[in-house]
């Protein structure tokens, strides 16, 4: 069992539509001040490709639209949640067949070769969550 010694969690939306730079933003600053010693830069770019996959295959890209994110942090375990607003018709996979030159599919990819452990969770509302964790 993973006892957490920081919790953090914020609904990140806008007025247009939502801004993943925003997203990643909020992240660095929230992490920032509770981590020392993880690689914020890997943590960054997978922040921004399941913030961007929520844009692109939920509500979360609508006009009013946002994500949900919890931060949980320990001494030598960091995890990442982002929960989007639901309305996409399938679940966040990777796709069987990807090559380079795709324009989807990629994202996950690099969440399943950057981070330590990853995965998706789906509530009864539809809306789907995407985490990951980075170990020191």
């Amino acid at each position: 069992m993973i006892v957490w010694d920081e919790v953090h969690t914020e609904r990140v939306c806008s007025g247009g539509v939502l801004d993943v730079r925003e997203v990643r933003a909020r992240v660095r600053r929230a992490l920032s001040q509770v981590v020392d010693g993880f690689d914020l830069d890997d943590v960054d770019l997978l922040v921004c490709e399941v913030a961007t996959n929520a844009v692109r295959h939920s509500a979360s890209g609508r006009v009013g639209g946002g994500v949900w994110v919890t931060l949980l942090a320990s001494a030598v375990r960091l995890r990442v949640e982002i929960q989007d607003d639901g309305g996409s018709e399938g679940r966040p996979v990777i796709p069987v067949q990807s090559s380079a030159w795709d324009e989807a599919g990629r994202g996950l990819l690099m969440v399943r070769e950057l981070a330590d452990r990853w995965g998706t969770l789906r509530a009864e509302d539809g809306r789907h969550t995407v985490w990951f964790e980075v170990v020191r």
